[in-house]
């Protein structure tokens, strides 16, 4: 009856008829089979509930519904808790959305009833639960935050060291110079402007009568405006590595990048840092009083982690790691201000007579060279 049933042509509809009859009896049987009300158990979740008992694991909004006055948030819900898992003319649902309105209980209607795919038995071995699962599964995902969260406290950081520039303060530096960028002999070179980018390979000279050797790192630097006597700005673009030396040309390859990094540019001999641990700045009385001499870019508006420099270094007792005040101590227009805290700095690294620091905190963004005073309120342990 049935194969000669699907060898008519011009039958589609008894076709579809006679399948439909040998599958709805099965899933009405499996859904008369399925339980009106489940009980919680620990490790349950609405997607794990809804793949087993109604066949589907992205039909937990259903049950979720039917639950509304159970469940607060279908994310979380806990051992003894009964849910139903079909509906009836006393239970409420919300409307048709993953997630609970602001007022659930604005929103009542009644819940109809609709076709769903039959229960099947849970076969499928692959681990479908939620991310806010939980039991060991929602453990593993904190530890995972903490991870990201939990990280350990340190005063100085080494991109920053590198990364914040100084003042030369009159010194000669050995300045060595970025020549070019390594190009394969199968590419032609069309512009002799060149730039480097992360584990970007370029050569450099270094200054007369000096060497490099491989390993090396190397400081990438332009030079900034003068302020009053102490020198340049030395601003910092880039940390670059030695890696060989070919044909009498030292080799190296980008491995930091702060700004834009092109030949012509200059190198030093990068400073070690040293890394202060974890320990934190302890609270000083009378400290050093030190006078703002301004930024990198000749700006009047800060904000934080803006690079500041200041007019104490290591011969009047900074140190990395210290924090300054800044305060107020006249208006542009010569008029006294009031005393007040507008800026937060923390020193960076420090030369013989000046510093550099970043802005931690900050209530005004004018902090104006020459109009403010810094005055050193607390140091890391030595």
């Amino acid at each position: 009856m049935v194969r000669s049933t699907f060898r008519l042509p011009s039958a589609p509809g008894l076709c579809l008829a006679l399948a439909t009859s040998l599958v709805l009896p099965a899933a009405l049987g499996a859904q008369a089979a399925r339980p009106e009300t489940v009980t919680v158990k620990a490790g349950d979740t609405l997607w794990g509930l809804a793949r087993q008992y109604l066949g589907d694991p992205f039909l937990w909004p259903d049950i979720y519904r039917l639950n509304t006055r159970v469940v607060e948030d279908p994310h979380w819900i806990y051992p003894g808790e009964v849910l139903r898992l079909a509906s009836s003319d006393a239970v409420t649902a919300v409307p048709t959305i993953d997630t609970p309105p602001a007022q659930p209980d604005t929103v009542v209607a009644v819940a109809t009833p609709s076709a769903r795919p039959a229960a099947r038995p849970d076969t499928d071995a692959t681990d479908m639960s939620p991310l806010f699962s939980q039991g060991r599964r929602n453990e593993v995902m904190r530890e995972t935050l903490r991870a990201y969260v939990d990280q350990p406290y340190r005063p100085l950081r080494r991109s920053e060291f590198y990364s914040s520039g100084f003042l030369t303060e009159g010194h000669d530096l050995p300045f060595g110079r970025l020549t070019g960028r390594v190009t394969p002999e199968q590419i032609a070179v069309l512009s002799d402007r060149s730039s480097g980018l992360l584990y970007t390979e370029m050569t450099v000279a270094p200054p007369s009568r000096a060497t490099y050797q491989v390993g090396d790192s190397l400081l990438i630097v332009t030079l900034g405006a003068d302020v009053e006597d102490h020198g340049r700005v030395v601003i910092p673009t880039g940390l670059a590595r030695v890696t060989d030396v070919r044909d009498g040309q030292y080799v190296v390859s980008i491995v930091s990048v702060y700004g834009p990094i092109r030949n012509g540019q200059l190198i030093l001999p990068a400073e070690h840092f040293a890394d202060a641990g974890s320990a934190r700045a302890v609270a000083i009385a009378d400290g050093v009083e030190a006078r703002v001499l301004g930024g990198q870019i000749d700006r009047p508006l800060k904000k934080p982690q803006d690079v500041v420099f200041i007019d104490k270094g290591r011969k009047d007792g900074i140190a990395p790691g210290d924090i300054f005040e800044v305060r107020r101590t006249e208006m542009p227009s010569g008029a006294k201000a009031v005393n007040e805290v507008v800026a937060t700095l923390q020193v960076i690294r420090v030369n013989e007579s000046t510093a550099t620091t970043r802005i931690i905190s900050l209530t005004s963004p004018n902090l104006k060279a020459g109009t403010m005073e810094a005055r050193q309120i607390a140091r890391l342990p030595s």
